[in-house]
């Protein structure tokens, strides 16, 4: 029995907003796989569409926040998908465009998800496409391999910042920090010291938030990888987050490409 992928985008938060029975560009785009294997080429196809559509529903989320959730035009998000070697893969990311300007972010010595407007509306991106468009690739089971970039700026840190273990201890953790391999230590007792564990705890608290939050992955493979980048440059700017998820073989029943004979 072939499977058939049906992803269903999200009414925009406006038409929810005003209660209103409006059609939006979400509704109306809807994937939805034939009673046939896809090629290569219609997946690609699907996969740019998608791509713009997401694109389009983050600026719609973004434009209804509430007040106290308000993300400045100074902060751009965006949303990538690709298919590559029949997994999918989605990446969410933002940047401040003025530094100078930079009031949306973690506050220094900041690493929940909660001190982060832009993160947060990052992550509840993530859950809605999760929960919904891509419910089908995510049945019990699959594999999901997520790569977590947490940053900090430049500027030192002069006193120990107490850490409440929101996300329990860890020792000599594995992870990859400035670009090299490096094992880990925070707890309780030692509280922050360093950029770099402060950038490791924004890592956790989006992994965190996708481990408790988001239904689909209480059922999947997943593994977590943490990046922290300790930034050189000052500015709230530098102290950010981003997210890439890899849905292994979502596309395994792809038609093969046809090969014209000798």
């Amino acid at each position: 029995m072939k499977r058939f992928l049906l992803m269903t985008i999200l009414i925009s938060l406006s038409a929810l907003c005003f209660g209103q029975d409006v059609e939006t560009v979400s509704e109306r785009f809807h994937y939805r796989y034939l009673k046939k294997e896809q090629t290569k080429e219609q997946i690609q196809k699907d996969n740019e569409e998608r791509q713009r559509n997401w694109q389009e529903e983050l600026a719609a989320m973004k434009a209804n926040l509430a007040e106290g959730q308000r993300v400045s035009d100074n902060v751009k998000i965006e949303v990538q998908t690709d298919v590559e070697d029949n997994d999918l893969i989605i990446s969410v990311a933002y940047e401040t465009l003025v530094v100078a300007d930079a009031a949306d972010d973690y506050a220094l010595g900041k690493y929940t998800i909660q001190n982060s407007n832009a993160c947060m509306l990052m992550c509840n991106f993530l859950k809605s496409k999760l929960e919904n468009d891509l419910a089908d690739y995510l049945k019990e089971g699959a594999k999901v391999d997520t790569k977590i970039t947490g940053a900090t700026d430049g500027t030192p840190i002069r006193s120990r910042i107490a850490y409440k273990g929101e996300y329990g201890d860890f020792t000599d953790k594995p992870i990859t920090l400035n670009g090299a391999p490096y094992n880990m230590t925070v707890t309780q007792k030692s509280g922050v010291t360093t950029n770099g564990q402060l950038a490791f705890l924004r890592t956790q608290g989006v992994e965190d938030f996708l481990k408790t939050q988001v239904e689909p992955l209480k059922h999947t493979e997943n593994t977590f990888q943490s990046i922290a980048v300790e930034n050189k440059e000052k500015g709230g700017g530098y102290r950010r987050v981003s997210v890439e998820m890899t849905i292994r073989g979502a596309f395994t029943e792809v038609e093969p490409a046809k090969t014209e004979k000798p």
